[in-house]
């Protein structure tokens, strides 16, 4: 274990385990072995790693348990929380970048996602681009644009992974539309009459793309012309909703 403790300050720290600092770092450190599992390697030495959308728990976990990383780029649209990281760490193998796009929470005055947006990152650098809780609020045309934007910085052979909200109910139980099912008591029946699965539907338009869920054909659909392809659409796990992992075409 390493020496090193962040203690992140809370307005920084994003998702649901936020408000226990402890148990955020452990659901980065869950998210490191579903990498590690599903990418068949024992740790991530060996590994350029990017990180889009990055928040601080992946960072935390990698660094106050001295866990392996061959390089690790975090980039984000919340500046203060990139400012911070650039503060707080000086290992070499670690840089953060601010990306100026749009989101309403984070950064409101970015830039729109789209075709021409691009990153300050070399080109065919990195074997893996993860992103957590991102696709989770994006509208369609910025779930392609996203995958659009990703595509130049994957090495050859490399690989695509992201959570995404996909509207079933699965097995294993943990998944969104799960959770809301058993909150409001509906049976799997009445929730495919409630209007039935939609190719898209932003949950609650109060909170606009809080909750952005996709049907799972939509999901499939929206890969394609991307530069990317798809190598497995898998269900929900304990620390993860639906997660998709694509390779470059």
């Amino acid at each position: 274990m390493s020496d090193m403790v962040m203690n992140v300050p809370r307005k920084l720290r994003r998702g649901g385990r936020a408000n226990d600092e402890e148990d955020s770092v452990n659901s980065g450190l869950e998210l490191i072995k579903l990498m590690c599992r599903r990418f068949e390697v024992s740790d991530l030495g060996n590994l350029a790693l990017f990180d889009m959308g990055c928040g601080v728990k992946l960072v935390q976990a990698l660094l106050e348990n001295d866990l392996p990383v061959g390089r690790y780029v975090g980039v984000d649209v919340y500046e203060a929380q990139i400012q911070y990281l650039n503060e707080q760490v000086r290992d070499s193998r670690f840089s953060f970048h601010h990306a100026n796009i749009h989101n309403e929470m984070y950064n409101p005055k970015g830039l729109p996602l789209n075709d021409q947006t691009r990153l300050p990152l070399e080109a065919a650098s990195f074997d893996v681009i993860c992103l957590f809780s991102v696709f989770t609020h994006l509208a369609p045309h910025d779930y392609v644009a996203m995958l659009k934007l990703l595509r130049p910085y994957i090495k050859p052979g490399g690989r695509l992974l992201f959570s995404l909200f996909v509207y079933e109910t699965t097995p294993g139980g943990h998944g969104f539309i799960d959770s809301i099912s058993k909150n409001m008591q509906l049976t799997e029946e009445q929730l495919a009459a409630w209007d039935g699965p939609p190719d898209f539907r932003d949950w609650d338009p109060s909170d606009p793309l809080h909750w952005a869920l996709y049907s799972r054909d939509n999901a499939i659909a929206l890969v394609e012309g991307t530069g990317w392809e798809i190598e497995s659409l898998n269900d929900p796990e304990e620390f993860i909703q639906h997660y998709m992992i694509c390779r470059p075409v």
